[in-house]
């Protein structure tokens, strides 16, 4: 057991000593995260069906098969923050929480297994997310034809699955994971809180946060120059659509550069709470405390939904998808050859959302 004093950065107390009762602090944390989490779970499976049922008609598709890797990614990521609300739950049900009491609190085993799953997990997304905008990049700009060799396949799933796993190995023989009382993340553990600050700092970047950042300028280049260079293409060559340019793309493929922007809309609180952290203003003054508790909320549903609202971009948004899939759930006996003459024979009014 470890003697720590917890430094409350998002705890509504009047003095140190006030009797704090966790659940009631983080109602709306812990619900925000189930259902988020359930949502995600929810997406998942229909990303998995539609995979089997839909890609299993259509040629070869690279870009549907690295969605099918980040879904797995995102959906390790609600597991381990569905794992850690549920652990919250039980364990401080019934116990009061004193601000300055230094009781002796320790990160269970649950705990550091959910932190290594919720790190895992976070750092996969964020390097298949950056394949991703890379893939795109290459398949659209520089190789229009052909698929990728089993070399450059085996270097992506290294770098994309071993890195950061070998990242979150080392973090748990550091014993670096466990308890922070949702100082930067939600009601899951991740960084224990007993670390000095510099060290939960720079365990921070190197388990999530600086993946994340990275991911972040990584994708937001490669969302301008595909955007100007489709731009380029629709003016001088009235080239609208991706598949009018690579034949290695679809037509709804161009959805996949929304796929960043979700990214950055769910999980952009959390990086601002770490922000505030690193800068020393999470504290209970205000304003900062209650700007840290409202992006908590946010945070706790950003972080764990992705796999929901890329299954509504890439399952609904997508017209090709969405309507084989409703050809077999309403049992037409229509053949994807035949749904995609029709999908070609509509007029195209350039928007990706039809």
């Amino acid at each position: 057991m470890e003697n720590v004093t917890i430094h409350t950065t998002i705890l509504p107390i009047a003095n140190e000593t006030d009797n704090i009762n966790l659940l009631s602090v983080f109602a709306a944390d812990i619900t925000l995260t189930i259902i988020a989490c359930t949502l995600s779970f929810l997406g998942s499976a229909f990303i998995f069906s539609a995979y089997c049922v839909v890609d299993s008609l259509r040629p070869e598709n690279e870009t549907r098969r690295l969605l099918l890797y980040l879904t797995v990614s995102d959906l390790v990521v609600a597991i381990g923050n569905f794992i850690g609300t549920i652990r919250f739950i039980i364990i401080y049900e019934n116990k009061p929480f004193y601000a300055d009491s230094g009781e002796a609190l320790a990160s269970d085993s649950v705990c550091v297994v959910q932190s290594f799953i919720s790190a895992t997990g976070s750092m996969w997304s964020f390097c298949w997310n950056t394949a991703i905008a890379i893939h795109l990049c290459v398949a659209l700009v520089y190789c229009k034809n052909g698929t990728w060799s089993w070399k450059v396949k085996i270097f992506c799933h290294s770098v994309c699955w071993l890195l950061p796993l070998s990242v979150a190995i080392a973090a748990a023989k550091c014993e670096v994971l466990g308890e922070d009382f949702a100082q930067v993340t939600g009601t899951w553990c991740w960084i224990k809180s007993s670390l000095s600050r510099s060290d939960r700092i720079l365990w921070m970047i190197i388990s999530g946060k600086g993946w994340e950042l990275v991911s972040y300028f990584v994708t937001c280049i490669m969302f301008l120059y595909l955007k100007g260079y489709m731009w380029r293409q629709t003016t001088r060559f009235n080239q609208r659509r991706f598949n009018d340019v690579s034949l290695r793309l679809r037509a709804e493929d161009e959805n996949y550069l929304y796929l960043w922007l979700i990214g950055y809309l769910l999980r952009i609180w959390g990086t601002l709470r770490f922000f505030l952290f690193v800068s020393g203003n999470s504290s209970n003054v205000k304003p900062y405390a209650d700007i840290n508790f409202a992006l908590a909320h946010l945070e706790s549903f950003g972080d764990s939904s992705k796999a929901f609202f890329t299954f509504i971009l890439f399952c609904i948004a997508d017209k090709t998808t969405r309507r084989i899939l409703m050809n077999k759930i309403c049992r037409r006996k229509r053949g994807y050859e035949e749904i995609l003459q029709s999908l070609n024979a509509e007029p195209n009014n350039d928007n990706t959302f039809n």
